[in-house]
């Protein structure tokens, strides 16, 4: 029996400031994965430094929970948004479906990518196989691909 991996693509667009995004971001489509990037002291400029999901609560209701520690970054933050890709149109029947793609392909960012603000997924991204991660677009330092 030929068992084909399940294929999540990614379209990511960026960079956006937080407060476009508490402004922009609150329609019906604005769900999906997020990308933080700012100055790390050992990974210098422009480091991915959070990526996290927005599944239950739109792009501009959740990302401003972050305020308290972007507030006190040395530098000024850019913030890149990542939607499903795919040809099947999000419906209502298919949300379960929808949010199961999101957590797995977060699980699997984190685990690779290993951001230093993140703390969960990083030593394991769980009991997911047969998964490929596709990142389209503005992805700034994210692979390509990754997989299990």
């Amino acid at each position: 029996m030929n068992k084909f991996p399940k294929l999540i693509t990614i379209e990511w667009e960026g960079p956006f400031k937080l407060a476009e995004i508490v402004e922009n971001f609150n329609a019906s489509k604005d769900y999906g994965l997020y990308q933080i990037y700012g100055a790390h002291n050992i990974f210098g400029p422009n480091s991915l430094l959070y990526l996290g999901k927005a599944e239950e609560q739109s792009f501009s209701e959740r990302i401003p929970a972050h305020k308290e520690w972007i507030e006190w970054e040395s530098a000024s933050i850019e913030i890149y948004l990542g939607r499903l890709g795919g040809t099947e149109p999000m419906t209502e029947e298919r949300d379960s479906e929808w949010c199961s793609e999101i957590d797995i392909a977060e699980r699997l960012l984190i685990y690779f990518s290993s951001p230093p603000y993140n703390s969960k997924n990083i030593q394991s991204y769980g009991d997911i196989s047969d998964v490929i991660v596709i990142n389209y677009k503005k992805r700034n330092r994210l692979p390509i691909e990754v997989s299990t």
